[in-house]
């Protein structure tokens, strides 16, 4: 019998009206290697302009897992195209190795202060999921503490030499306490190695997403080379924020989830089981859609039964179109102007990945203050309540200021 994790023979069974080059692409995310791997590939790759491939595996973030495949598959592409991926492979796993010593460096330093934290996503998921850090793209270090932590934490990173860069490059007190309470996370860089820390204190933006889950959740120790051990959240839980992450980006980019896909590979999971658990704790619409989503473009087996479920839910369909739509876009949101469109169909998109009144007032809630507002009006904490007022003429203002400042961004 077919195991869950197996990935199905043929370049893509659920792959028309994608392009050649995605479809190359998501063959190349299938993990773990194997012959019915490299033979999808080579159907794959059998008519492709390799240079729209070489821009789309740079959008996606998976140029590791594309050179290894290529290489498994003994795919003999234009020299120019072989020599990018390769030094660009070689760039990753030289950043995952400079990560992976910062953060058991900074892991050291929480544990000292006697902070709760635990990493996410980042270099204990590229071992978890893929057993090495040759083949995830990883571009800065996910800590998670509780939120009553985090004015101490980010002044912690700072002593170790991090600056805040993100949201903004200074904040004074009164912005720092509004900043942690309407915000998740915050995002420093190290002044000489020009690492990138993301501190968060909740898992998710509505925390009815992923209940229960936070900084002081069972974790799993993930050893990494040097007999070195980093935490991160146990399997379940795991499972459940990838979920909820990719989800609230609309997976705008693949790599997101190829890691998940190459999580439930590596761990021969039980997809019913983590499907039941992100349902028990609201993260229940994002996981079908993440499923779905691995199945179509992955090519990921689910259990009968559990698939007919999940694609009977109205709400999980039309998860996955959004999700497919931001995926193979040329470019994503972020890498754009969305403009007043763009915001108001990513704000309206984070209602579908919940239900039940708790959750949608719970979303108008964290809708109702933007980041940029509470750190360019900081109020004292009597007058929080006006920043849903706010709302909207900050944001113009904003608007307005950046279009006669050219290169401002707002």
């Amino acid at each position: 019998m077919q195991s869950h994790a197996d990935q199905s023979d043929g370049a893509n069974p659920r792959g028309a009206g994608f392009a050649a080059e995605f479809l190359l692409t998501a063959v190349c995310c299938r993990w773990p290697p194997s012959e019915s791997r490299n033979a999808a590939v080579r159907t794959a790759a059998a008519k492709i302009d390799w240079d729209e491939f070489l821009r789309l595996v740079r959008r996606q973030r998976v140029i590791g897992l594309a050179h290894e495949a290529l290489q498994s598959a003994g795919i003999d592409c234009p020299s120019a195209v072989s020599n990018e991926l390769s030094l660009r492979a070689q760039r990753i796993v030289r950043q995952n190795l400079s990560l992976a010593t910062e953060t058991v460096r900074l892991q050291r330093a929480f544990e000292a202060a006697q902070i709760p934290a635990l990493v996410l996503k980042g270099v204990a998921l590229a071992q978890l999921a893929y057993g090495s850090l040759t083949a995830k793209h990883a571009r800065d270090i996910d800590f998670l503490v509780p939120p009553e932590h985090a004015e101490v934490g980010l002044r912690l990173l700072e002593r170790e030499g991090y600056a805040l860069s993100s949201p903004a490059e200074r904040l004074d007190d009164a912005q720092r306490r509004a900043l942690v309470h309407y915000a998740r996370e915050a995002e420093l860089v190290q002044r000489d190695s020009k690492i990138l820390v993301e501190l968060q204190w909740r898992a998710a933006n509505n925390t009815l997403l992923l209940e229960g889950v936070d900084a002081r959740s069972t974790t799993q120790s993930v050893a990494l080379s040097g007999g070195v051990c980093v935490r991160t959240l146990a399997q379940d839980d795991l499972f459940a924020y990838l979920c909820v992450h990719g989800a609230q980006h609309a997976w705008s980019r693949l790599k997101w989830l190829a890691d998940l896909n190459a999580l439930i590979a590596a761990n021969a999971a039980d997809i019913a089981q983590l499907y039941r658990h992100a349902q028990s704790i609201g993260a229940g619409l994002c996981a079908g859609q993440a499923l779905l989503l691995c199945q179509r473009v992955l090519g990921l087996s689910l259990p009968a039964g559990l698939a007919d479920a999940i694609q009977a839910d109205k709400r999980v369909q039309r998860l996955v179109a959004i999700a497919l739509a931001a995926m193979t876009a040329r470019q994503t949101e972020t890498e754009a102007d969305a403009g007043f469109l763009g915001v108001t169909r990513s704000v309206g998109t984070q209602f579908l990945l919940g239900q039940g009144w708790r959750f949608y007032a719970a979303q108008c809630r964290t809708a109702s203050a933007g980041t940029f507002d509470v750190i360019g009006v900081p109020l004292p904490p009597s007058l929080y309540f006006l920043y849903p007022i706010l709302r909207l003429p900050l944001w113009l203002w904003r608007r307005a200021r950046a279009a006669l400042t050219p290169g401002k961004a707002s």
